[in-house]
């Protein structure tokens, strides 16, 4: 789940992304995010919002720190939404040896007011100027750069990535394997001959080569390349996070994925089943509608639901759903969190908290496993679930396995 600094979020590529059916790319030399062992860009730039009136940027005087780099932005519904694990890390770590700064490119007083209403723990910057961002090769947000105690770098991944464990690690000089962020790379027009002009209308969907580095490439004014993706990642771009509850019956093909495509002009609806047909062909799955019926389970809040509840801050889109084990919300309701976990349970929820109010939440629980999401509910938002009393129907989307040599079916109509 990305961000970039145009404020798409989510299944926008489709309306404004792209990708060439030929084989050859013309890229302009970009920025990239800075490699694994080189020095860290200098930080002076930044104006500090929140930190001691001591606090240095220098890489001199946080030399001796693990520091973890935050680039994100106020309308950014996933870095929003991955807050708590972040001041879940700042606070299980020793300040003196460690340090979090999260840098933004916003207006000072956007920030300040979003710090009014949502805590950051560490450090909070301002890069107006966006030359740090530029500096780290930053374009999609959220970005985490983690920096040794010798002003190193150690990795570009993301917040979700990081736990405490592997940061002690790396602050007593041991070598951590993140998982890496995402890249963008800009293709200019410019460069293009003649002959290679953009298609008006593109989609294209194959393998990438084993080991294939997860990246972006942009083709102003319209077009985006998603290259070396996993089927699991394509699965959460191409469905609706706001609409529909989506679950997958079989096992998802192992491997690598490119998809392109250049929809420019195509409406959205027709624009997402253009390219889920895409997708589900060459990976051989076929939706089917699924209705189950399950006796439901009451959302309910708890004496603790005040302390742990804190209104949304987020200045991006709304968000809900429920992707690989992990369940998002960003200037979501109740019923929106109700929905979202009737999806991971395959079960219904009723909201019943009584709770009103937008609010952000991103965790993990396991499939269908209502202790699981209990549990963390119960710890993260001070919420609980309780067996009901109704028998309530649900429709999924299944997504089921295809023999290689059947001919691919297209995605069926779901009545509205």
């Amino acid at each position: 789940m990305r961000s970039f600094p145009d404020r798409v979020v989510y299944r926008s590529f489709l309306r404004a992304g792209g990708f060439f059916l030929a084989a050859v790319f013309w890229v302009l030399p970009a920025q990239a995010l800075p490699a694994k062992g080189t020095p860290a860009p200098s930080l002076t730039t930044i104006q500090l919002l929140q930190a001691p009136t001591s606090g240095r940027r220098d890489w001199d005087s946080l030399r001796g720190k693990v520091v973890v780099l935050e680039f994100w932005a106020t309308w950014c519904a996933p870095c929003i939404a991955s807050l708590p694990h972040l001041n879940q890390l700042v606070e299980a770590l020793d300040p003196a040896r460690f340090q979090f700064i999260s840098i933004d490119d916003e207006d000072p007083k956007v920030v300040q007011a979003f710090l009014a209403k949502k805590k950051i723990g560490g450090w909070v910057g301002v890069d107006r100027s966006g030359s740090v961002f530029a500096r780290y090769g930053v374009k999609s947000r959220p970005t985490t750069i983690v920096v040794d105690t010798r002003g190193k770098i150690v990795a570009a991944t993301e917040m979700d990535n990081l736990n405490a464990a592997d940061l002690e690690a790396v602050a007593e000089g041991k070598s951590v394997a993140f998982k890496p962020a995402m890249e963008i790379v800009t293709q200019s027009a410019a460069v293009l001959p003649a002959a290679a002009a953009h298609p008006l209308f593109s989609v294209s969907f194959s393998k990438a080569a084993p080991g294939s580095k997860f990246s972006m490439v942009k083709h102003p004014p319209s077009g985006t390349d998603f290259l070396g993706v996993d089927a699991g990642t394509l699965l959460t771009y191409i469905y609706d996070p706001i609409g529909e509850r989506t679950v997958v019956g079989s096992p998802l093909p192992e491997g690598l994925y490119n998809l392109r495509v250049e929809l420019a002009g195509v409406p959205d609806a027709e624009a997402s089943s253009i390219v889920r047909t895409a997708v589900f062909c060459g990976l051989h799955l076929q939706v089917q509608p699924k209705t189950i019926t399950k006796r439901e389970y009451i959302l309910r809040a708890t004496d603790a639901s005040q302390q742990l509840l804190s209104p949304s801050a987020s200045n991006g889109k709304a968000m809900r759903g429920y992707w690989n084990g992990r369940l998002v919300i960003s200037k979501g309701t109740m019923d929106d969190l109700a929905f979202a976990l009737e999806t991971g349970l395959q079960n219904p929820v009723v909201n019943q908290t009584g709770i009103e109010g937008k609010f952000d939440a991103r965790f993990n629980f396991k499939p269908e496993d209502i202790d699981s999401a209990n549990a963390v509910i119960k710890k993260t938002l001070g919420l609980e679930l309780v067996p009901g009393t109704e028998e309530r129907t649900v429709t999924l989307l299944e997504l089921v396995k295809q023999d290689e040599g059947q001919l691919c079916a297209a995605e069926p109509k779901q009545d509205k």
